[in-house]
């Protein structure tokens, strides 16, 4: 999962960013739904579609 210093890191941005303090569990929740925008968003294309797009 996330270490406890990946956690206490995230919780710093946040308030540096937000101006508000959070809770272990809310900046665990709000960590890890980064992470999985952050796969999603920036997962590689599949090399069928790369050279599908090439043909067309």
């Amino acid at each position: 999962m996330i270490s406890e210093q990946a956690l206490k890191e995230f919780k710093k941005i946040w308030k540096e960013e937000r101006g508000e303090d959070i809770s272990d569990e809310f900046a665990l929740e709000e960590a890890i739904n980064t992470l999985v925008l952050y796969d999603k968003v920036y997962h590689p294309l599949p090399k069928s579609w790369e050279e599908d797009c090439q043909e067309e």
